[in-house]
């Protein structure tokens, strides 16, 4: 449960977009990370096959993003996952090489209209507050169907609530079988949709026969 609380808290998606390093994008102005985490990648692996994809739409500050996920290689044990974020100011990629330990093992990133990926650095992730680690949510858990653009769901609902520091923050996500887990997992299935800190996300579109944007590395 404490991974699922992570997810659904810190939003997964979008922590895979952060870096420690930033170089600057040619052109845009917006910053490129130099390096990332072995763990940076929040998906679940265990439904992966090449060509599925998911894309979720999020919505805070009047602004919609993209995030889409996709399975684009495998390599002995090791997979190949792109995901893409995208937005009207710009749009930023990353490649992750996974080996089969759920580590990446080697990470890239692109920029909007690249032709080649540039390599980054892998660092093993800083130590986790162990005060923080122990804190335990309060979850209530029901069945309830969810329509998103993707399609309507047959969902687990949880209505998770942590305290942190004294104050209460409360998330809303719903989970389905149907959903592959590559993107945001947790036990009872891929996200379909989460109520977050004034953010909405939702499922915009599922898909079997994605391609890589840009060729990847280890077939040049």
């Amino acid at each position: 449960m404490s991974r699922l609380v992570s997810v659904v808290a810190a939003m997964a998606v979008v922590a895979s977009f952060s870096g420690c390093g930033l170089l600057p994008f040619g052109g845009s102005g917006v910053p490129k990370p130099t390096q990332c985490y072995s763990n940076q990648y929040p998906g679940d692996l265990a439904d992966a096959k090449v060509g599925r994809s998911v894309t979720y739409a999020s919505e805070a500050g009047g602004q919609k993003t993209l995030m889409t996920t996709k399975i684009v290689g495998k390599d002995g044990d090791a997979w190949w996952v792109e995901s893409w974020m995208e937005n009207p100011s710009f749009a930023m990629g990353h490649l992750f090489k996974i080996g089969s330990d759920k580590k990446i093992t080697e990470a890239y990133v692109a920029g909007k209209d690249e032709k080649e990926w540039t390599k980054i650095k892998v660092e093993e992730p800083p130590k986790m507050d162990a005060s923080a680690a122990g804190q335990k949510p309060v979850v209530k858990e029901s069945n309830e169907k969810k329509e998103v653009k993707a399609g309507t769901f047959d969902c687990k609902k949880l209505d998770i609530t942590m305290n942190i520091q004294g104050k209460d923050y409360t998330t809303t996500s719903w989970y389905s079988k149907d959903v592959w887990k590559i993107a945001m997992p947790s036990e009872h299935g891929g996200a379909v949709a989460m109520d977050v800190a004034g953010s909405k996300t939702s499922l915009e579109a599922k898909a079997d026969d994605a391609k890589p944007t840009i060729e990847l590395p280890a077939k040049k």
